[in-house]
């Protein structure tokens, strides 16, 4: 009898698909863009505009209001059309409406009180049963934590240039001292000339001496 094959375990299912539908983020953003645009368009009023055509605005005034009124419904269109292409392509309809879902999860499960944890037995804890300390170091300690890791690069990156400088200082110190022994060698040196050159001088001087007598009995 053949055996029975093992049953897999359900895969679990997949996130469900975010709708395409504006939400009211969503929504919103796209009407700040429309009054924006709607406003800016404003600001180019028909006597601004025929200004720039004195000419035309005097001999065909109904035709610059045509061209004007074609004008700004030309450039709405196209402002209007890019900015879709721009949702679409960027996908900010379906990332606004994922902030509002995880909004909406944020609120839910702040309501039935999870965010505040679960203490012993797996009763909730609501946030603001927790004692002071436990709630500044909730607050803090990423601060401090992060606050810590730039002191240690701050630390280290000292550390390496502190490393650098004592090199430094110790070739500087090494080649002081061979200038040191260099100027006392010459200081020796300059000794045993002077020494030589006092010993010169007196045999010249008797030299010297000897001449003047053989000299003067002439």
């Amino acid at each position: 009898m053949p055996s029975a094959s093992p049953t897999k375990s359900p895969s679990p299912p997949p996130p469900p698909p975010t709708a395409l539908t504006p939400g009211p983020r969503a929504t919103a953003f796209v009407d700040l863009y429309t009054r924006t645009i709607d406003a800016t368009l404003k600001a180019i009023s028909p006597s601004s505009f025929a200004a720039c055509f004195p000419s035309i605005a005097t001999n065909a005034p109904t035709q610059l209001a045509a061209m004007h009124q074609g004008m700004c419904e030309r450039l709405r269109s196209f402002a209007l059309s890019e900015f879709e292409t721009i949702l679409e392509e960027r996908k900010v309809v379906e990332r606004l409406n994922g902030l509002e879902d995880l909004i909406a999860d944020a609120k839910r499960r702040k309501a039935r009180g999870v965010d505040g944890g679960e203490g012993e037995g797996g009763e909730v804890i609501m946030p603001h049963t927790l004692p002071p300390k436990r709630l500044v170091s909730a607050h803090l300690d990423p601060l401090y934590r992060s606050q810590q890791s730039q002191l240690n690069a701050k630390l280290q990156t000292t550390q390496s240039q502190n490393a650098s400088l004592i090199e430094v200082l110790q070739r500087q110190k090494a080649e002081i001292r061979e200038l040191l022994e260099m100027a006392e060698k010459l200081v020796g040196d300059a000794g045993q000339a002077g020494e030589r050159l006092a010993g010169v001088g007196e045999e010249v001087a008797r030299e010297g001496r000897g001449a003047e007598e053989v000299l003067g009995s002439v």
